[in-house]
């Protein structure tokens, strides 16, 4: 087979009109393939080029390597090591940092022989059918993009490309969404910006699309990228054939990598993976951590570095399950070199140490846009646990949206009665907050069937236009122990401020929705849905037009059981289709069994506290006897007069928001009077800040720290824990200051 194809190579080369030598004829490559026309040969002689070249010809590319043996010894060929096409540290056009970009008129070129590095990829923009007029920018193909051509890639290096720096260089780097070392489009649903209402995206070629793409005996090192860290593949039907070549690590038993590895969007093309080598993987159980390092086996003494890097050890075989457990610290681009989004593979448990102290910040903004996580295809046993989920920004992404996570069907059409896909995903026990998006500020799930949420707090998140802190649309989900508060959709026309269901089938479950704002349903948007809401609090929400706490608009069937919805503006609750609510607390009375309207003595909603008084109007009134609301009794009996609330015990309360930047507050509840010290520590003890050394009466108390020691002097991001002592009273707790 490799000396079929190595004649094939040689044969195309013999053909050849013109061979053009550099840097002999021409100082660098793009010059050589500039003077080019097809069928000739561009022969490269050793050196290292600092080049972002573009193809558009059917030419070889070629080192010196051609007039080698290349057999099963040539991953040692000088001429490949040594000739270098390196991607420029300082693009002159930045959206264009791949090394070699291949495009139009179905082209089948041949590359052969070279060594492509530190390559950082090509801005693409996505087209989208969404009501938004959106451009959605995704940099994909690391060392080699390739669109709408289809060359030949033999025996060629791909060496570090995927990100343009290290970790803890203080840079922001550039970072490849997909195809690490090569992408290949063949869709029109994806473009150049510059070719965005220009004639030449459009245009077409009487040449044939071939049935296979021939990418054999290549060698990978070290590539990285959130998703097809060697390969991607979008709008290809055929079989991409990587026989022969080397990766960093394989499935030894299946002799195949996982489909993070080599990745084809909706699985549409097939790769063929014969006799493909590389380190075998042993394991399914990895550590990451911030003292960690790639080169590491990832074990628990000797960790890896980056999220993206330990994706690579997931081995193809659905009856294992692989978990990576991830340490304390911030993971980002700039401390930890760790690439967004992150899109996990199938059967892949990511578990963070806990929701407080494991952080995933894109640290993206409008300038350099990327979620946090993204979920794509019909996947299977897939869990996130533990994490804060920030820095996420899909603000360009139309109304597909999920600035921190999204969960969607692969063709991201904007369709009501498309199909969905199933999704079987948890989500749990995670911080999702200052993240932005168009729509799904927080969280957007897109068309699909099965993700369970529980155990959420999605607070501090913007949209656009739909849902500030969760959206629901075309889906069918589950979200259970979640609170969704101080989120915002901040233009005219904006709907669900919290929460926003569209065109779904979804149950709400001991759900808190408070201090959202939006034009339409400042806490929970519902359109064209079937909506189960059971134990939930929807309080102290905004709409600048109308359905300040509740909209449901036509054509919903929900049903509201055990819940309240108070002390939102202008109105509680607006429904202009069939709601049917009983045994719930509704502001301004609602029709139905069991009903009241009746201040439902939250113990203190000012200090984001939505627990019941013992002699709230809500206990004991449910159906079945049961509490209204998302939750039960913590405070005693509140005199109606003047709402002054006694705790039954002493406790310190999470801060808010969690993590935090510059302010947070700190809550604590003092069932009687007495000395209360409150004192900030860093993580090794060492003493930061005493907020508070004075005597205070009995109360739910709260107190602000703005991030500041002693000396009034601002303290580095990180984690720091807050002390409260008070007679024999003690207790400690974890915040997380972000920059």
């Amino acid at each position: 087979m490799k000396k079929l194809l190595y004649s094939f190579i040689l044969l195309f080369s013999f053909l050849s009109a013109t061979t053009i030598n550099i840097p002999s004829d021409y100082t660098t490559i793009q010059e050589g393939i500039d003077a080019s026309v097809d069928g000739d040969t561009v022969l490269i002689a050793q050196g290292t080029y600092y080049e972002n070249l573009i193809l558009q010809k059917e030419i070889v590319l070629t080192s010196h390597a051609i007039n080698d043996n290349l057999d099963s010894e040539w991953t040692n060929n000088e001429n490949i090591h040594g000739t270098i096409i390196s991607g420029t540290p300082e693009p002159v056009d930045p959206n264009f940092g791949s090394c070699l970009i291949i495009r139009d008129e179905n082209i089948q070129p041949v590359v052969i022989g070279l060594t492509f590095q530190d390559g950082v990829g090509t801005a693409m923009v996505e087209l989208d059918t969404c009501e938004i007029d959106v451009q959605r920018p995704e940099r994909s193909g690391g060392a080699i993009l390739i669109y709408k051509a289809y060359p030949t890639i033999m025996y060629n290096r791909f060496i570090n490309n995927g990100s343009s720096a290290q970790a803890n260089d203080g840079n922001n780097p550039l970072a490849v969404t997909n195809g690490g070392a090569i992408s290949h489009y063949d869709t029109g649903d994806v473009e150049f910006d510059e070719d965005r209402n220009n004639a030449r995206s459009n245009r077409h070629s009487s040449r044939d699309i071939p049935e296979e793409l021939n990418i054999q005996n290549n060698y990978f090192e070290n590539n990285s990228s959130g998703d097809g860290k060697n390969f991607y593949s979008r709008g290809y039907e055929g079989a991409i054939d990587v026989s022969y070549s080397i990766f960093d690590d394989i499935d030894c038993v299946s002799n195949s990598v996982n489909d993070f590895v080599l990745k084809s969007r909706e699985n549409e093309a097939e790769y063929i993976q014969n006799d493909i080598s590389g380190n075998c993987i042993e394991e399914n159980l990895f550590y990451v951590s911030m003292e960690g390092n790639n080169d590491n086996p990832g074990t628990e003494s000797e960790p890896f570095k980056t999220i993206g890097h330990a994706l690579s050890f997931v081995k193809d075989d659905s009856s294992i399950t692989t978990t990576i457990y991830v340490g304390e610290g911030v993971f980002s681009p700039s401390t930890t070199g760790e690439q967004f989004p992150i899109v996990l593979p199938d059967h892949v448990h990511l578990l963070g140490t806990s929701r407080e102290t494991s952080i995933l910040d894109a640290e993206a903004d409008a300038e350099k846009e990327s979620r946090v996580i993204k979920i794509v295809e019909e996947c299977q046993n897939i869990k996130v646990a533990n994490f804060t989920i920030t820095g996420g920004n899909a603000v360009s992404a139309g109304c597909i949206g999920g600035g921190g996570i999204l969960v969607t069907h692969p063709d991201l059409q904007y369709v009501y009665d498309g199909p969905v896909s199933p999704v079987n995903a948890v989500f749990e026990n995670l911080i999702v907050t200052d993240n932005s998006a168009a729509a799904g500020g927080g969280i957007s799930i897109w068309r699909v069937s099965g993700p369970t949420l529980s155990n959420l707090i999605i607070q501090e998140n913007t949209s656009e236009k739909y849902g500030g802190g969760l959206m629901i649309f075309t889906a069918v989900a589950s979200v259970t122990d979640v609170t969704v508060s101080g989120n915002n959709c901040y233009t005219d026309d904006s709907f669900g401020g919290g929460i926003i269901i569209n065109n779904s089938e979804v149950t709400l479950t001991n759900v808190t929705v408070t201090d959202n704002t939006a034009s339409f349903g400042g806490g929970v948007s519902v359109s064209n849905s079937d909506a189960t809401l059971t134990h939930v609090t929807i309080s102290g929400n905004t709409a600048t037009t109308s359905g300040g706490g509740f909209l449901s608009s036509p054509f919903s069937n929900n049903t509201l059981t055990n819940s309240i919805i108070w002390d939102n503006g202008p109105e509680s609750i607006l429904a202009f289709t069939t709601t049917t609510i009983s045994y719930s607390n509704i502001q301004g009375g609602w029709d139905g069994e069991g009903n009241i309207d009746a201040d439902p003595l939250f113990c203190n909603p000012d200090s984001t506290d939505f627990t019941l008084a013992e002699n709230s109007p809500c206990v004991g009134t449910g159906e079945s006897g049961v509490n209204m609301g998302a939750f039960g009794v913590e405070c005693e009996a509140i005199l109606l007069t003047d709402k002054d609330v006694i705790p039954l015990k002493y406790c310190l309360h999470e801060n808010y928001p969690n993590p935090f930047n510059p302010v947070t507050t700190l809550s604590y509840d003092l069932p009687e009077d007495g000395m209360v010290n409150i004192t900030i520590y860093d993580l090794v003890g060492r003493h930061v800040r005493r907020l508070l050394n004075s005597p205070q009466t009995a109360g739910h108390r709260t107190i602000q720290w703005n991030a500041t020691n002693n000396a009034g002097q601002q303290v580095p991001a990180g984690l720091y824990l807050y002390t409260i002592e008070t007679g024999q009273f003690r207790q400690v707790k974890k915040m997380v200051l972000l920059k």
